[in-house]
This record gives C-alpha cells, sequence and structure tokens, in this order.
C-alpha cells in the first residue's frame, strides 16, 4: 500500500479537492490503493448531506476566520484544527470493503487495537468512531465512487478555540433541518494520557493501525493527481453550491 505523508498545511479546499482527486485514479486503477497522512488549519467541514448554517456558526467562524467547508462524504461535522490528524484510506471496492457497517466497522477497528498495543489504553470502535475512557477520539466518514474513501481524524492535542463555540451540534437547543451530527463527549490523547502525543507518535500509530492492508511503501502525490485535484478546486470555485466539498461559506 502507497503511503502518502504530507502534513504541511494546505489551504483546505485543496486537501478536500485532493481526496477525490486521489480516490479517482484509484478507482481508474491509475494508482494503487493508498493511506494518506494530513492536516489542515482551523475549518469546520461538514457531511455532504447536512447545510452548513445547521452545522456551523457561521457569524463567529466569520468573526475568527475560520472557514466552513462542504465534503463529499457523508457523516457529520467536525472541526479541524493543527492537534488533528487526518487520516484517508484508498481502497478497490471489492470483498469486504463493499459493506459500509462491515468496512467502517473494521477499519475503525484496526485504529482501536493500535491504540490499545501501543497506548495501553481501553479502545472502543463504535459506529465508525473510536472512543477512549468514554470520550471520542476519531471520527470517520465515507464514499463510495467505484473505489472506497474512508477517512477519520484522530485527536491527538487541544486547540484554544473551544469547538462549542463552532458546532452548533454541540448547544443545547439543536435541531438541523438536514442531516444531523452525533454529538459526543471529546478528548485528545495527551489530555487522556496526561502527557504530550507528537505529531510523529500519531503517525506512527495510524501507520501501525492499517500495516496489515499491505506492505506500506512511503511515496509521494503523482502530478496528475496534483493536476487533478487543481482542477476540481478551480472548477468549484467557478460553480454555486452544489454539494461538492470545495465550497468555502
Amino acid at each position: 500500500m502507497r503511503v502518502l505523508t504530507d502534513l504541511a498545511f494546505r489551504a483546505p479546499t485543496q486537501q478536500l479537492a485532493l481526496e477525490q482527486a486521489v480516490l479517482s485514479l484509484v478507482a481508474d486503477g491509475d494508482v494503487p490503493p493508498s493511506l494518506r497522512l494530513w492536516r489542515n488549519g482551523r475549518c469546520v467541514v461538514v457531511g455532504r448531506s447536512q447545510r452548513a448554517e445547521d452545522e456551523a456558526d457561521i457569524s463567529v467562524c466569520r468573526a475568527l476566520n475560520v472557514p466552513v467547508l462542504n465534503r463529499a462524504s457523508g457523516g457529520g461535522a467536525v472541526y479541524h484544527h493543527p492537534g488533528n490528524l487526518n487520516f484517508s484510506l484508498y481502497l478497490p471496492l471489492t470483498g469486504r470493503w463493499t459493506s459500509v457497517r462491515g468496512s467502517q466497522a473494521e477499519l475503525s477497528g484496526f485504529l482501536a487495537e493500535a491504540l490499545e498495543r501501543r497506548l495501553g489504553v481501553a479502545a472502543r470502535a463504535r459506529e465508525g468512531a473510536v472512543f477512549v475512557e468514554g470520550y471520542k477520539v476519531s471520527g470517520s466518514a465515507q464514499l463510495r465512487r467505484r473505489a472506497l474513501l474512508h477517512h477519520g481524524t484522530l485527536l491527538l492535542w487541544s486547540d484554544r478555540l473551544d469547538m462549542v463555540r463552532l458546532l452548533r451540534a454541540m448547544r443545547p437547543g439543536y435541531r438541523p433541518g438536514a442531516v444531523p451530527s452525533r454529538s459526543a463527549p471529546t478528548a485528545d490523547l495527551s489530555t487522556i494520557l496526561r502527557r504530550p502525543v507528537a505529531l510523529d507518535e500519531g503517525v506512527a500509530l495510524i501507520l501501525s493501525a492499517y500495516r496489515s492492508l499491505g506492505m506500506l511503501r512511503a511515496q509521494s502525490l503523482t502530478l496528475r493527481e496534483w493536476a487533478r485535484a487543481d482542477a476540481m478546486e478551480q472548477a468549484s470555485r467557478r460553480e454555486p453550491w452544489t454539494g461538492t466539498p470545495q465550497t468555502a461559506i
């Protein structure tokens, strides 16, 4: 399996365009199944079938210069920040990966097992999320377009901005008009372990979790992937909102 590690802070619109670009090329058979490790600066990312105004406090986000974007996959809204490590698996849509619930359970289970093995914590996978001591430390969502994109988050350390200020699902009276986010008590690994969990430790943990999917080989994104992502990002800026993940509000 190809491993793409790019932890530079790029525009969130570019990062989400890369998600679709890599997926499309894996589906075409032009690049092999891949694991991508990446980060965003501060932004709110809402699911495909959600309404941004239901999920994010738009006025607060604008005041704090926090972009709000829609992604192509389903699921609920998430807050990305430097202490959150994103991981994306791009897999052929065959065999055990054809089942939505089965693939979510297995891939999230791999991460829970790695947390127990490497950090000695009791971790539990449930409905695509991973919980440690009752706190959600990882969430995931999926997209199927001739191949499977399973992408998720892993909270390494907290951010100085309280996500309650940004995410409506964490407030009383949350009643969205579309698909709701599933709010749950969250915590980062540094807080749970009472010690700093550095970025390289998070990367090693993710690699350990998914090593069983194939021999890991460090590579770089191809020029074709960059070009396709750039075209997707540019096209989304010229068009009205249609649910594509590159739209910023």
